[in-house]
């Protein structure tokens, strides 16, 4: 029978001893980081994040050698280009962590655009020659001024989801559009007992502030809506059954010391719109009043005219 190498078994046992002795491990997708980044993100958490990137048979066995009860689910994330990451910090620590040292690089060519990738307007460092050809193979619009090409109108050089071509990939590099975000990308993290997705560990405190307060809103309204007494919503119910029971007072005409004033704002109320009433009336039959002055002096003055007529042709 084979025996695997010694290294390997010393390998696998130093990684399975991290992995105990770490509050959180954590399967981070490594896919398409150039060396020098990944090598720059490890420096910059180094103290704060473990990183280890080993063969994937190895780090298996370490997973599978580990005392940590339930640890076996996160194997099922241990595919592709995968690194292992081992910390005392918590889960949602370890993907914000992650996260800010995403940064943006530029195209090689054969990646998936994620969005629109756009050239803008306006002068390059090129000079007239080649570069004219590759710009107008690109279908971007260009001119020449004071020795530059000049770009005339922003133009969408890849759509979103299309597969970045190397001819594509060259020319955003000679332009130094980075339209590419890379980074260490978590799959899933475990911690005490329990394993936590990268789509779970993604809920900013914000939104799941936001979200607890709608719901408990909700809640709220639901359970009063219901008659559903809770501590929560008692000052709600007593503020709700006041109001029900000043609108019956007022229609039944009861008054005590609760209602006085409520009565007083009605009294007030109507006879404001009585004297609206009175005043509306007052006016309208003023203008009746002059309208019919108006006709009186119209029909004398008619008569006046019709008399001096016949006087003067007797």
């Amino acid at each position: 029978m084979r025996h695997p190498a010694s290294w390997k078994v010393e390998l696998v046992d130093k990684v399975a001893k991290e992995i105990d002795n770490a509050g959180t491990v954590a399967i981070v997708d490594i896919h398409g980081l150039r060396n020098n980044q990944f090598q720059s993100i490890r420096r910059d958490v180094r103290g704060d994040l473990n990183i280890r990137v080993m063969r994937l048979t190895l780090l298996l066995k370490a997973l599978e050698k580990s005392k940590k009860p339930g640890l076996a689910d996160l194997s099922k994330e241990v595919r592709g280009q995968v690194a292992l990451v081992t910390t005392n910090s918590e889960p949602v620590s370890v993907n914000n962590v992650l996260r800010k040292k995403r940064q943006m690089m530029s195209p090689r060519g054969g990646e998936t655009a994620s969005d629109d990738i756009v050239v803008p307007e306006g002068e390059t460092s090129f000079p007239p020659g080649p570069m004219i050809s590759e710009f107008q193979k690109a279908g971007l619009q260009t001119a020449i001024e004071k020795g530059k090409i000049v770009i005339k109108k922003e133009s969408v050089v890849v759509k979103k989801g299309e597969v970045i071509s190397k001819e594509r990939a060259s020319l955003l590099q000679k332009l130094d559009i980075k339209p590419i975000e890379v980074g260490l990308n978590l799959r899933a993290a475990y911690s005490s007992g329990t394993i936590f997705t990268s789509d779970v560990l993604s809920i900013s405190p914000e939104s799941l502030s936001l979200d607890i307060a709608m719901s408990f809103s909700r809640a709220k309204t639901l359970a009063l809506e219901a008659g559903f007494l809770v501590p929560e919503i008692i000052p709600d119910m007593i503020v709700r059954a006041r109001i029900i029971a000043e609108s019956l007072s007022l229609k039944a005409g009861i008054v005590d010391e609760s209602s006085i004033q409520l009565f007083i704002l009605k009294a007030i109320q109507e006879a404001s719109a009585v004297q609206e009433a009175i005043g509306s009336e007052k006016e309208s039959s003023g203008k009746e009043t002059k309208k019919g002055e108006k006709e009186a002096k119209s029909e004398s003055t008619d008569e006046d005219v019709s008399a001096g007529l016949s006087s003067l042709f007797g």
